[in-house]
């Protein structure tokens, strides 16, 4: 295993015991608020259920990516060989994409509403604050990571690209006319 992979690994520990749970805090310190608890106006509700969103589609996400996609970019490191038992990254990659997409207009959704809102929404902007700052930053560096695994890690872009083709190559053994 190279260097790239116990880098990898840092970066998921850093965003599954960091990040994760600074974010899982902020969620339910916006939701347990005592100000908020008392606000009587209108829009609390759509506010509640846009942080019920958010969890629900957080959660979702952080169970996605520990149980799945932080395991299989370990798992590219850890290959000895091409093999068939090598998970599809690309495809756990567009889901955690559409995730993370689904998550960020959440909570841009709640950002407008706190915009025009009468009460003291500190804990709630600063959930919103997290989400668009913290967590896209963090979203972002794990991105750029990985193309540059895929792009110049030696042990991690063979695998990957030797899975990829491999992939490929079962695809137009099962679907021969597909070529012609």
């Amino acid at each position: 295993m190279c260097n790239h992979a116990d880098q990898t690994k840092q970066i998921i520990d850093h965003l599954s015991n960091e990040v994760y749970k600074t974010l899982e805090l902020k969620i339910k310190k916006a939701l347990d608020c005592k100000i908020f608890a008392k606000s009587t106006i209108p829009e609390k509700q759509i506010v509640v259920d846009l942080i019920l969103q958010i969890k629900d589609e957080f959660h979702s996400l952080v169970t996605y990516e520990q149980k799945l996609v932080f395991p299989s970019v370990l798992k590219v490191f850890l290959a000895k060989k091409v093999s068939a038992e090598l998970p599809d990254l690309a495809n756990l990659f567009q889901l955690t994409n559409s995730k993370e997409h689904k998550l960020i207009n959440y909570v841009r959704k709640m950002a407008i509403v706190l915009n025009k809102i009468l009460w003291d929404t500190q804990v709630q902007d600063d959930l919103v604050s997290a989400f668009l700052n913290d967590f896209l930053h963090e979203k972002m560096l794990w991105n750029k990571m990985i193309q540059e695994r895929i792009s110049s890690c030696g042990c991690f872009k063979k695998n990957y690209f030797d899975m990829v083709q491999l992939k490929k190559n079962e695809t137009e053994i099962h679907n021969p006319l597909k070529n012609d």
